[in-house]
């Protein structure tokens, strides 16, 4: 049986180095009914799985995007945040973030299938990025792609070497009816189950440095 606690109010990869850093122990998870990972383990779809805490957070949850697209439309500006490769080399300790366009799912299809790599971008995908060197990497998976402080995406998947490629992240919006399902008592998973199915990535929260974006915004 694994143990698999949630880190959130920290930059740190280690968690702490904040008052308001928590670890907190996660007792059921929840995957989305279509999740699908390919056999080659190169592309995924409805990469969306949520984790219910054993105790309340005192961390304000991030605002999720409208089941409408609104806050996810192709051309608008987004940032994506997590502690994986930079410069495709090595992990980093401290949060890091980086701006990327959102992109129609035709031009994304297109770059990839011209680029001869493996994709899946139906609608449960938000594209992003132009792979100008810009781009969420391995060990990013799970970080937030926030627009305006809104969480649009989730970090999912990739070309083999970052930044050559827009990057693919789970649809928020195409998932608020499974979240809302959730919410009001839908079916659960069992954790391990979860963490043995194919990925194992680490889930951290970005509260800290979605709080120092807001306030900067405001100032």
């Amino acid at each position: 049986m694994y143990d698999v606690y949630v880190s959130l109010g920290s930059k740190h990869r280690s968690g702490g180095g904040s008052e308001k850093a928590e670890m907190i122990r996660a007792v059921e998870a929840y995957r989305h009914p279509l999740y699908q990972l390919s056999a080659d383990l190169t592309t995924l779809t409805h990469d969306v799985a949520l984790l219910k805490l054993e105790t309340p957070s005192k961390i304000q949850p991030a605002r999720l995007a409208s089941a409408d697209g609104s806050d996810n439309k192709p051309g608008m500006m987004a940032t994506t945040l997590g502690w994986g490769l930079v410069n495709n080399e090595t992990d980093s300790e401290t949060l890091q973030a980086v701006d990327v366009e959102i992109i129609t799912n035709k031009k994304c299809a297109k770059m990839y299938a011209d680029a001869g790599e493996e994709s899946t971008v139906d609608d449960s995908v938000i594209c992003a990025g132009h792979g100008n060197g810009k781009d969420s990497c391995s060990g990013d998976s799970g970080g937030p792609l926030l627009v305006r402080n809104v969480v649009v995406g989730v970090v999912s998947s990739g070309p083999d070497v970052c930044g050559v490629l827009p990057g693919a992240y789970a649809r928020v919006s195409n998932a608020i009816g499974f979240l809302s399902d959730i919410q009001n008592g839908g079916s659960t998973g069992d954790i391990t189950e979860l963490l043995t199915a194919g990925r194992t990535d680490v889930i951290d929260a970005v509260y800290a440095e979605m709080q120092d974006r807001a306030n900067q915004q405001s100032e």
